[in-house]
């Protein structure tokens, strides 16, 4: 398997880089990261790094959103969870300030140049649930066979740290926006307020047209939740916590092929360790492990 470096802790200016995300676009494959300056928690100086890694192997810096190096004044600059979302041979990216502002910039060219950035905050308020808190994925959307977008978000309502500025993440629910014109507009969708403490989600259409979202959550036993939505996301139905799904309060990415429905995370209840990759062939509802990623630094195949 080859393995290549895309980004390393304290280079470029910054101490670490977390929640990536990935895109395929027609020529390449863009690259979402929040880059942290110098505190590795969600409310420290962090920029939005996009990179466009070319079908011939190059890759580069194509977009920067944050203010983390200037000088210091005192006030918060947290620009975080990116989210990349599919649009035909476009590609929108939705992201935050402060997890109190939502923002959406969009590509038509696979990256290569982007519009003015439009604030999208409204769409959060319109909710039902009071939120001092709102994020996007991370990971990425999708865009259904109808052509409809999709972002799953997560929106907390948390008391003041004591600096009078950061903000808990809990209590908190899940959700989605999506948009029917190609990201022109955008639309607060179902929340998902049956389980405790709802947040950062992973969804993928199913071959039956279904929505099929995967949340992470604070619920006693450390399993993931599901649920299936029949009308795009405007509301949910079927929804259950799967066994097999072991979670430590950590993002896990989830995607289709065919009938066949892939979910990876760390594959244990305490430790952000054990990467694997797990398939359901009954559209969510039994998994088996399929490739173990990485298990006490080793990397093996179980099942492909």
């Amino acid at each position: 398997m080859d393995e290549r470096m895309i980004a390393k802790c304290n280079t470029n200016g910054y101490r670490e880089y977390r929640i990536p995300g990935i895109l395929s676009v027609k020529d390449g494959f863009l690259l979402a990261f929040e880059g942290r300056v110098d505190d590795l928690n969600d409310w420290g100086d962090i920029d939005i790094i996009i990179m466009k890694l070319e079908l011939d192997g190059t890759l580069h810096e194509i977009l920067k959103i944050g203010e983390s190096h200037l000088p210091a004044d005192g006030t918060m600059r947290t620009y975080s969870n990116p989210v990349l979302v599919p649009d035909g041979e476009g590609v929108h990216l939705i992201y935050h300030r402060n997890y109190e502002q939502a923002f959406v910039v969009t590509s038509e060219n696979g990256g290569r140049s982007w519009s003015e950035v439009r604030e999208i905050t409204d769409v959060y308020r319109r909710f039902p649930y009071e939120w001092n808190v709102c994020a996007t994925g991370p990971g990425h959307g999708i865009q259904t066979g109808r052509g409809r977008l999709i972002a799953p978000v997560w929106l907390a309502n948390g008391e003041l740290y004591e600096d009078g500025m950061r903000r808990r993440h809990w209590p908190s629910v899940a959700g989605c926006v999506y948009s029917d014109d190609h990201g022109l507009t955008w639309q607060a969708g179902g929340v998902a307020d049956f389980m405790k403490d709802a947040n950062e989600t992973s969804v993928a259409e199913l071959e039956d047209g279904g929505l099929l979202f995967n949340y992470r959550n604070r619920n006693v036993d450390r399993h993931r939740v599901l649920a299936v939505s029949e009308d795009g996301g405007e509301s949910l139905g079927e929804r259950w916590t799967s066994a097999e799904l072991r979670d430590p309060m950590c993002f896990g990415g989830m995607t289709v092929n065919g009938r066949e429905v892939l979910f990876v995370n760390c594959d244990t209840e305490t430790k952000r360790t054990d990467l694997a990759v797990k398939r359901s062939m009954d559209r969510g509802k039994n998994w088996e492990k399929i490739w173990e990623v990485d298990s006490v630094g080793d990397t093996r195949t179980l099942r492909r």
